[in-house]
């Protein structure tokens, strides 16, 4: 068969998968249960007190991102110097390497110079 066709065919299959479970949930699944605690902010009744909006310190998300970016990083140089280290008298991969790293590193350090606060 066509690859074409194949596709189609498992997007049918998909499609009516996904539509069939939810009219099957409409049908077989439990009734709505109706309560006054519904749009409340804690559906346990118990009653909110005091303000919503928080000083959140979002510094720890950031350095977790940052570390996340450093990983793949890493990641990413050890597959491209496993890749290349046949190349010996070229320089181009290593120059790219470089180029690379310095791109990612320059993002890194836009991204930290916004913090107000550092968090160690």
């Amino acid at each position: 068969m066509d690859s074409t066709i194949l596709f189609l065919v498992f997007a049918v299959i998909a499609s009516v998968f996904g539509v069939g479970s939810i009219i099957a949930n409409r049908f077989l699944g439990a009734k709505p249960r109706r309560s006054y605690l519904q749009p409340l902010t804690y559906e346990c009744g118990q009653e909110p007190e005091g303000e919503a909006q928080i000083d959140f310190p979002t510094q720890h998300y950031t350095f977790a991102i940052v570390f996340v970016a450093v990983d793949v990083i890493g990641f990413l140089l050890a597959l491209w110097g496993l890749t290349f280290r046949t190349l010996q008298t070229s320089w181009l991969p290593t120059g790219i390497a470089f180029g690379f790293t310095a791109l990612v590193l320059a993002g890194i350090y836009y991204a930290l110079s916004g913090e107000k606060r550092w968090v160690v």
